[in-house]
């Protein structure tokens, strides 16, 4: 502990890339669109600095921001991906994406839509009969569930599949069980995961509760056994590739292991430690797993993510591609959730009012008093890690922040919070 200030300090001098370039990509984004605000040119800096401090403070061991606006990209790592060695975070330091996962794994379903495999209003035992006779655990016990889970329900967290680490009706279930995907990458298939998780019983009947959950795991199956490929192998063909996410996949192979960044655990008081290949967080991430996650198995760097983020502010064009129709990336990123569900749905993962629901990511369609700063219509999501991205239709900005550290309380540090702040808070100028 005794030494981790001084390489911090050095690392607040030697390890900041700070790049504003241009890019080539002239049909990504602009859409006719208004003229957005000036964001990146006047307060990327801000957006940097405000990283630094948590470097600074010691909360996080390193970070990179990235920031996409119009042609430009702005980039800016300050820290250490590994803290022990000292190696710096970089661009081309790879990141467990955690729950950022999700949005890639809707795009990939996104694309059966497109194709004319699937609706999203199809029953999921059509495709995973076991899930034909679910429950539902209520305080009296078990009862049949009322109505079929369809593949929608999955898509927006309303199918009543849950996570053994979140507090709630099932968790007794989940735990006794031993269902937990990412702790089980290297114990188990993907069909073995997801026909286990159809034997648990539901929080809540399909549809009628917004609970974060297992439901993009399972999403991932569908998608195997509807191409008669594996999920990763699908994912490979139809997202990845198209978007030249080279660096991602489900592990890290060998002539690249020494570019993933270490992770980290910060206890309540603050202190941080190494988590090395605890299985809770997934494991080694050097080795193939067993169980390719569509709701947290990726890994990646922040370039690969803004080809992702930058795909869908070009309302599913990259590179001259089309890689989802226009009409696939409106569904993804508008409210999918309707007045019943409340004025703060997603009150649970930390998101007040005047935030909703799309597929598989959080869309933006209020600022009220006190919410956090940002604009009316974004799409985006966070990973377990203290990750986070959003896309900014309005401005036509995509924003990425990475770092590796996973708190106590399941929530994130605020190197997100303090970045977004800077970007769209009140500013000097």
């Amino acid at each position: 502990m005794t030494k981790r200030p001084g390489i911090l300090q050095n690392a607040l001098t030697a390890a900041s890339a700070l790049l504003l370039t241009s890019c080539a990509s002239a049909e990504e984004g602009r859409n006719g669109r208004a003229a957005p605000e000036k964001i990146l040119s006047q307060r990327a800096g801000a957006a940097g600095s405000a990283a630094d401090g948590l470097v600074r403070e010691g909360q996080v061991p390193g970070a990179l921001v990235m920031i996409s606006q119009g042609s430009e990209i702005y980039t800016h790592a300050r820290g250490y991906a590994d803290l022990e060695q000292a190696v710096p975070v970089s661009e081309d330091t790879i990141f467990r994406f955690y729950s950022m996962t999700k949005p890639v794994t809707c795009a990939a379903v996104l694309t059966l839509l497109d194709d004319g495999l699937i609706s999203l209003e199809d029953p999921v035992k059509d495709y995973l009969p076991e899930f034909a006779d679910m429950s539902v655990r209520t305080e009296e016990g078990l009862r049949p569930a009322a109505g079929q889970l369809t593949i929608r329900h999955l898509m927006t967290h309303t199918s009543g599949l849950s996570y053994r680490i979140l507090p709630g009706p099932v968790q007794e279930d989940y735990n006794q069980a031993g269902v937990f995907a990412i702790e089980n990458r290297q114990a188990e298939t993907l069909e073995a995961h997801v026909r286990r998780l159809a034997a648990l019983p539901l929080v809540a009947d399909p549809g009628t509760v917004w609970n974060y959950g297992e439901s993009m795991g399972v999403l991932g199956r569908i998608v195997e056994v509807v191409s008669g490929k594996t999920f990763g192998t699908y994912l490979q063909e139809r997202i990845l590739t198209p978007l030249g996410m080279d660096d991602t996949g489900f592990y890290v192979p060998p002539e690249k292991a020494a570019r993933l960044a270490q992770l980290y655990h910060r206890s309540t008081d603050g202190t941080l430690t190494h988590a090395g290949d605890a299985p809770l967080y997934g494991g080694s991430y050097l080795e193939k797993p067993l169980l390719e996650y569509g709701g947290a198995g990726l890994v990646g760097t922040a370039g690969d993510y803004m080809n992702f983020a930058r795909m869908l502010l070009a309302d599913g064009m990259f590179a001259g591609r089309r890689v989802l129709s226009s009409e696939a990336v409106a569904l993804m990123t508008s409210n999918q959730l309707g007045p019943e569900f409340g004025e703060a749905p997603l009150a649970a993962s930390g998101r007040g009012a005047g935030t909703r629901f799309g597929l598989c990511g959080y869309v933006t369609v209020d600022q009220p008093d006190g919410a956090p700063p940002g604009a009316v219509g974004e799409y985006g999501w966070s990973g377990w890690a203290s990750t986070g991205f959003w896309i900014d239709r309005k401005n036509d900005l995509a924003g990425l922040v990475f770092t590796q550290v996973i708190p106590d309380d399941i929530g994130s540090v605020e190197l997100t919070a303090r970045v977004r702040q800077a970007l769209y808070g009140p500013g000097e100028d």
